[in-house]
């Protein structure tokens, strides 16, 4: 019998999402029967399992949760505003959790920032310009969104990146943007300001170390394509 026709208390125990986390742990589980564990339960109308399937159709299998808001969740029966917070809430713990153990990594490559601010901003409806600040061992020390909006001389200017890296006490930096429509191919824009502000780290003494360009589950990172050789 498929969940979305059967109540958790008439399943098996052994078949009921926590008693199965509990017994084989969380990896075991499919999405559905994690929604369900988070979502806790139905009502007289909805059965938990049919709310879980409908927000992985909406979400279409997990991967545009992040672009679904509180009052859009709260369009699915039985989904309130306590059960949409819920989501929202694990969604936004994941990010953290995340954001905490690129903190303590070596930033060595795109990949050590790209899960991060693909949850941070790849899903964002608006373009965000990222400053990372490292120290003379590549460690983060700090980050900081540095405006919102498209990136244009008049929105963003690399004096006002580099006072950031001064205040910081950085010893380089890596620059991360999104771009909304989940292509990371960099316009000429992206590709002249880059130039620019390799060019003043260099004589700054503040080394750009990469410009990543988040996508959709993909990005484009500067280093990586030889422009900042």
């Amino acid at each position: 019998m498929k969940y979305r026709e059967q109540k958790i208390m008439e399943m098996k125990e052994e078949e009921r999402p926590r008693e199965k986390a509990l017994r084989f742990g969380f990896d075991v589980l499919s999405d559905e029967e994690l929604l369900a564990i988070i979502l806790q339960n139905g009502n007289r109308h909805t059965l938990v399992f049919e709310m879980a399937k409908e927000v992985l159709d909406r979400s279409e299998g997990l991967s545009k949760l992040f672009d679904l808001s509180v009052n859009e969740l709260m369009q699915i029966p039985g989904i309130k505003e306590a059960k949409a917070l819920n989501l929202m809430a694990s969604v936004e713990l994941c990010k953290r959790v995340l954001r905490k153990s690129v903190y303590q990594t070596v930033i060595q490559s795109p990949v050590d920032v790209f899960n991060w601010f693909q949850m941070e901003i790849g899903f964002d409806k608006q373009e965000q310009f990222v400053v990372i600040f490292v120290d003379s061992k590549l460690r983060i020390i700090t980050h900081k969104i540095l405006f919102k909006g498209t990136l244009t001389e008049s929105s963003v200017h690399p004096r006002n990146i580099y006072k950031e890296a001064f205040l910081a006490n950085a010893h380089s930096i890596l620059c991360v943007h999104n771009h909304p429509s989940g292509d990371p191919t960099p316009s000429q824009a992206d590709i002249s300001f880059t130039q620019q502000l390799f060019e003043i780290g260099m004589m700054m003494g503040i080394e750009l170390r990469d410009h990543i360009i988040v996508g959709r589950n993909k990005w484009f990172s500067f280093k990586q394509q030889k422009y900042l050789d």
